[in-house]
């Protein structure tokens, strides 16, 4: 089963790809720059205090990443195996992409971390196309999916969705859930990277599965109160308020009631991962 991967330059992101090259027959890899950065967000709208306080939240997140996937996250090269393309701020779906994507001809495409897929990179790879999703759908999807769950002190809800993609956003059929184990020592970071090796462990056992045609997704369902997050969403003061719950025992009282509120959530669970061929 030949691979390719859609993905973005950031630790976590540099990470996947790594460990899914070494696994897997990856015949191409593009990195994207996706022009978003949420720490330059309205951040000039808040109180000397509260703009430290959400520096030194991406400050922590590039440390715990540092901690988490520093030892693996350099970026390919063609030497590594694939082709490799660097795709600009706003060419994700260009026809560049497209033609890069063509010539290798890959049997699925992974996306993780990306810009949304549009029209043309869609209809070419209708079917083909998988994605890690920071978030457990259908109850969260969208953006940062994985800080609103604490936001709204939901911290079952925090996870990873192996999914096809469709036209929807994180709306497609479901291989797998993931979830963290989360202990009252945690931070939103450590949080974080729990998810992402999480996903990434549910990723590997349905593409293994995939690479001999016995896993089909289940279509996701209606769920009364699920959540859409774009990034006109988000505010700093989120941030602030955040650790202000946090600094009064958000994550202890989860760890105190999780094992009841958890398991009264639908979720799909990772299959056998199986040897590739």
């Amino acid at each position: 089963m030949k691979m390719a991967i859609l993905t973005s330059i950031d630790t976590r992101h540099r990470f996947v790809a790594r460990a899914l090259v070494k696994r897997f027959d990856v015949v191409a890899v593009g990195y994207e720059q996706t022009g978003y950065h949420p720490i330059d967000e309205r951040i000039d709208e808040l109180s000397a205090s509260d703009k430290n306080a959400v520096l030194m939240h991406f400050v922590q997140r590039s440390l715990q990443e540092e901690k988490y996937f520093g030892h693996d996250v350099s970026i390919l090269t063609s030497t590594d195996g694939p082709a490799i393309l660097h795709i600009a701020p706003g060419c994700l779906n260009s026809e560049s992409t497209l033609t890069f994507l063509d010539r290798y001809e890959p049997d699925v495409i992974v996306v993780y971390g990306t810009n949304l897929i549009k029209d043309d990179l869609l209809q070419r790879w209708r079917g083909k196309m998988i994605n890690m999703h920071l978030g457990l759908s259908p109850y969260y999807r969208g953006t940062a999916t994985n800080f609103y769950p604490l936001l709204n002190d939901e911290l079952e809800y925090i996870g990873a969705t192996i999914h096809a993609i469709d036209a929807g956003i994180d709306r497609g059929a479901i291989y797998a859930h993931a979830r963290p184990t989360i202990v009252a020592q945690d931070m939103p970071h450590t949080i974080g990277c729990k998810a992402i090796l999480a996903g990434l462990d549910a990723m590997t056992a349905v593409l293994s599965q995939l690479a001999h045609d016995t896993i089909t997704p289940v279509l996701q369902w209606d769920e009364p109160g699920a959540r859409l997050y774009l990034r006109k969403d988000y505010h700093p003061r989120q941030v602030v308020q955040l650790y202000h719950m946090i600094e009064d025992g958000l994550i202890e009282r989860y760890v105190e009631r999780a094992s009841n509120v958890a398991p009264r959530i639908r979720l799909i669970a990772p299959p056998q991962q199986v040897p590739v061929e």
